[in-house]
């Protein structure tokens, strides 16, 4: 699912933008890489999945560059890894992935257990001492809409 191109509409569809002009502006912001350039945009949905959670980062506080570096760290091997059950991946019963930013800064990436809270750390443990900030994100919030709307592409 991750590794398939969509075209300008359907990219538009999945990020719920109204206008041409949001997704240009994703695009020349550096968060959304094209795959295709010309008349005929091609965009991986890993891409845009990433775009989504760098998005998300920038609204917290982290600046733009640093926020593609930061989704890519917190998705880019996991999402190779589920290809293929993509929807089981986002809607597991057991536990989500989490982020923890810090003074704008990336400070943990890890599993929560949904019926007993226990954390476990998968990535990006860096302890901060005294924060003035700190925003917990839950990722699969972030990128389940996407999920969710990829798959009724698919099913059309």
């Amino acid at each position: 699912m991750f590794s398939k191109l969509v075209n300008t509409q359907e990219a538009m569809y999945l990020l719920d933008l109204q206008d041409r002009t949001d997704l240009d502006r994703a695009i020349k912001s550096g968060l959304l890489k094209k795959t295709q350039s010309g008349k005929a945009q091609r965009f991986k949905i890993s891409e845009i999945v990433l775009f989504k959670l760098a998005q998300t980062l920038t609204h917290v506080g982290v600046e733009p560059d640093k926020a593609v570096r930061y989704a890519e760290a917190i998705l880019g091997s996991r999402i190779g890894e589920h290809e293929n059950n993509a929807m089981e991946w986002i809607e597991n019963e057991a536990q989500e992935l989490f982020c923890i930013i810090a003074d704008d800064q990336l400070a943990r990436i890890f599993l929560r257990n949904r019926e007993d809270s226990k954390e476990v750390d998968v990535g990006a443990v860096r302890p901060v001492l005294f924060p003035t900030t700190t925003c917990e994100i839950n990722v699969f919030r972030v990128i389940r809409p996407i999920v969710y709307r990829m798959r009724n592409l698919e099913q059309e």
